[in-house]
């Protein structure tokens, strides 16, 4: 083990300085590196009797026997020191000051209503018997203890406690008792435009580019590009996004239209939406007054965040696919736009039942046009008139989009040894030999008018 102390040396101008101060050098057993620590006294009694302390403490830490500096330091300060420190952090690296308010908002609720005041207060048992007593929904519930755990988990990093005493606290269940979102309709949303004069881009906005209400806040002029030898957009910079990527937002011309008129003499810096202060609260007196619930038969409530899922579920009604829905939606999983997002209410989903045929007597009844391309032919395909009512379709390939099908009469598909996916007709024992003659013996058939003889 090395241990001493020492008065640095400097060289000044030719002349050696002594330093006034001591300072003391040490290595443990095991230990690669040499480290240095100050004294901060003249006295050498003085200093090696530091050093000597040093040295022991960090050898019962390294025993177990004691915490570390650290954390002993850290367990002595009140909590709301080290929260506030840590919602500095968070500012220092970009985190939205929304996001940080809410933690400082629930950790600090926490803190006063359990009685925790330093580290060593925190407990599974206090937090379980204050969450008992709550009356709010499961999920708040839950965001409450997601905001001690990232809390926690900053100072577990920091190496201000040991650990997250409040790990193992299991969540409250939330399958089934969450309250969901709905999509408004399009009379609804009539409606509300014809009471929300002063709001009415706001929503225009919403519901036809799918920004949050945050994002939609934020956006300057010169975010927005409205040329006419440019497709209409708005590019959101990643520090604004939930995502932290820069967001390219494709313009409806008619929106475009809209924002052309409200920016005549706006400079570039300024914001689009400046006068909104609280837009959800001002959202929810709108809806009173277009006579539109906010929460519907099924328990589904509407309220500004409902825009974006309208968003979804309108593209979603226009055939749009999966993907390009993700991509308009900024998701990184396409679950979470077809499932979460998407209001199945406001699909079609009785008018693609009611297209289906109906069957008659064993044959469907055709009632409409149907979904899908599956009854497309191509062109050079069409037969003559006569006798097309008792024509057979048989697909024989797929290319993207266009099946190519053979209309055969019924006398004509006896004759065909291979049907539709690899399954042959029928056919009796005694014509058993003639069918496989058939199938490897050249011969013409009879087609339709209209179809030259064919070799098989």
């Amino acid at each position: 083990m090395i241990f001493h102390v020492y008065k640095k040396k400097r060289t000044r101008k030719g002349k050696t300085a002594v330093d006034r101060l001591y300072r003391g050098r040490y290595r443990l057993e095991g230990d690669l590196a040499v480290s240095e620590v100050p004294l901060d006294t003249p006295d050498k009694q003085v200093a090696e009797q530091k050093l000597r302390e040093i040295v022991r403490e960090k050898e019962r830490e390294r025993a177990g026997l004691i915490a570390p500096k650290l954390e002993r330091e850290s367990a002595k300060r009140p909590l709301s020191e080290h929260l506030e420190e840590f919602i500095a952090d968070l500012a220092v690296k970009g985190r939205a000051e929304h996001y940080y308010r809410l933690i400082r908002s629930r950790v600090s609720i926490l803190l006063k209503s359990c009685g925790w005041r330093v580290a060593s207060d925190i407990s599974p048992d206090g937090f379980v018997r204050w969450r008992s007593k709550q009356q709010a929904a499961p999920k708040t519930l839950n965001e409450y203890l997601n905001a001690m755990h990232t809390f926690l988990g900053w100072m577990v990093k920091q190496r201000r406690i040991q650990d997250n005493p409040l790990r193992l606290v299991e969540k409250v269940d939330i399958r089934g008792r969450q309250q969901k979102r709905r999509a408004i309709s399009d009379a609804e949303f009539d409606r509300l435009l014809a009471v929300s004069e002063d709001y009415r881009l706001l929503y225009i906005m919403a519901i036809y580019t799918g920004l949050r209400l945050g994002e939609l806040l934020g956006i300057v002029w010169s975010e927005v590009h409205l040329g006419e030898d440019e497709r209409p957009r708005i590019v959101i910079p990643a520090e604004r996004t939930k995502n932290r990527r820069e967001a390219v937002v494709p313009l409806h011309p008619k929106l475009r239209d809209c924002l052309q008129i409200t920016a005549n003499g706006a400079r570039n810096s300024d914001l689009i939406f400046p006068q909104y202060a609280h837009p959800d609260r001002r959202f929810r007196r709108h809806l009173k007054e277009a006579g539109i619930p906010a929460i519907d038969g099924t328990g589904r409530k509407l309220d500004f965040h409902s825009f974006r899922y309208t968003f979804a579920t309108r593209l979603a009604r226009k055939g749009v696919s999966q993907r390009l829905a993700q991509e308009l939606m900024r998701h990184s999983d396409p679950r979470l736009t077809a499932n979460l997002y998407t209001d199945v209410n406001q699909l079609p989903t009785f008018e693609a039942v009611n297209s289906l045929d109906w069957f008659e007597d064993g044959k469907p009844s055709r009632r409409g046009p149907q979904i899908g391309p599956q009854n497309r032919v191509s062109a050079g395909q069409n037969l003559s008139q006569i006798g097309t009512e008792n024509l057979i379709k048989i697909p024989l390939s797929v290319t993207g989009n266009e099946t190519i099908t053979l209309n055969l009469s019924p006398c004509d598909t006896k004759r065909m040894m291979v049907g539709v996916a690899g399954f042959e007709p029928t056919a009796s024992s005694s014509r058993t030999k003639r069918a496989t003659r058939l199938r490897h013996t050249p011969k013409k058939m009879a087609h339709p008018q209209g179809f030259e003889p064919q070799t098989f």
